[in-house]
Parts: structure tokens; C-alpha cells; sequence
């Protein structure tokens, strides 16, 4: 099964880099949806002795379901993290050791990261750059720290190939209110297709 048809089964991305914060809760949301939360809480109680074997039953998969949805949920390069156990809230504890952003160190990191992206014009296009960047600028708040909006604007149009030199250099002389993450975001992907338009037409 390819990696896009595992990621259909979810209304959400999978976990990633720069997604452990908004992907949490939309997992917390599909186990409770799934009758699983309580397990991750530690709250659900086993069945009575008196219980039927049907009951049982349906006791133990929703147990497992905490698993193997976690588990299904986690990009592949991740999923080793928590092969060790079967047990939801172990796996659930373990991403979150892995990827909450609790620590000074954590915190530096994660801005070391986000000042070091860079666009990779053969490997995503500016749209997704532009998300990646502001995931980052994301997780660096859940970390507790706000970067200035202006230098998250800057880094949109740090790193840019040649060919966007043009809109740069409009950009940095626009107003003061239109200098947003928004507005750039816009103005890149329209120049973006602007620039593949003219590449097509050379063909």
C-alpha cells in the first residue's frame, strides 16, 4: 500500500517533523470518537468478572484499536518509536516524550530549524513551503515562545531562487499592515504561478 493511500484513512496528516501539535489533538478527537480516549487516559476500567465473552471481546478491541490507531497514524520513519509495546497510552507517552517541545533544548532546536528552512524548488512547491514555514512558527509558540511576525515574514522571502528576486524587492517596500504571513503567502504562490507559466511557454 503506498503512503498516500495509508494517509486516505485519516481526515488529518499523518505525524511528522513539524505537525505534533495540531496532529495531537486531531488523533485525541479520532480516539474519542473511537471509544479509545479513556485508555489513553488511564481511566478505562477492565470488565467485571460477570462480563460476557462478548464483552470481553469488545473490550479488547477497542484496547487494541488505541494502538493500531496511533500506530497507523504516524508517518513510517516514526512508527519504530512505539513497535516496542501494544499498548496505546505507552505508545501515545512515548510520541509525546519524543515530540513535545518541554525543554529549553527542544525549544532551540525547533528555531535552529526554522531559521535554517530553505525553499527546495525541485522538492515542494511554494505553497508547501510556505505552510512548512508556518507549522514551524507553530510549534515554536506551543514551545512558548513567539518569533516577531515580521521575521517569520522575512523568512518566507529569505531564501528564495533568483527568479523571485523581483517580488522581493516589492515586497520589502510595501506597507507596514500588508507586510503579513498571509498577504506574502498569497503574493508568493501568484508569483509562483506566474513563473510556470512563463516556463511553459519557452517549451
Amino acid at each position: 500500500m503506498s503512503e498516500s493511500a495509508e494517509t486516505s484513512i485519516f481526515a488529518f496528516p499523518k505525524l511528522s517533523d513539524f505537525n505534533y501539535g495540531s496532529r495531537k489533538t486531531d488523533m485525541k478527537v479520532l480516539l474519542m470518537e473511537k471509544g479509545c480516549w479513556q485508555f489513553i487516559l488511564g481511566t478505562e476500567k477492565p470488565c467485571s468478572e460477570g462480563a460476557s465473552d462478548r464483552e470481553q471481546l469488545a473490550y479488547e478491541l477497542r484496547k487494541q484499536r488505541s494502538y493500531t490507531t496511533i500506530y497507523m497514524g504516524v508517518e513510517r520513519k516514526y512508527q519504530a518509536l512505539i513497535t516496542d509495546t501494544e499498548d496505546g497510552k505507552t505508545a501515545w507517552d512515548s510520541l509525546k516524550a519524543n515530540f513535545e517541545p518541554s525543554s529549553r533544548a527542544r525549544l532551540a532546536s525547533l528555531v535552529d530549524d526554522f531559521f535554517s528552512s530553505r525553499f527546495d524548488v525541485n522538492e515542494e512547491t511554494i505553497g508547501i513551503y510556505s505552510k512548512k514555514i508556518v507549522e514551524k512558527n507553530q510549534q515554536i509558540k506551543e514551545a512558548g515562545f513567539k518569533i516577531p511576525d515580521i521575521l517569520v515574514c522575512f523568512q518566507l522571502i529569505r531564501f528564495l531562487p533568483p527568479e523571485y528576486d523581483n517580488l522581493v524587492q516589492i515586497l520589502y517596500r510595501i506597507k507596514d499592515e500588508e507586510f503579513t504571513v498571509d498577504n506574502i503567502t498569497k503574493q508568493l504562490i501568484t508569483e509562483s504561478g506566474r513563473i510556470q507559466l512563463k516556463l511553459k511557454r519557452r517549451k
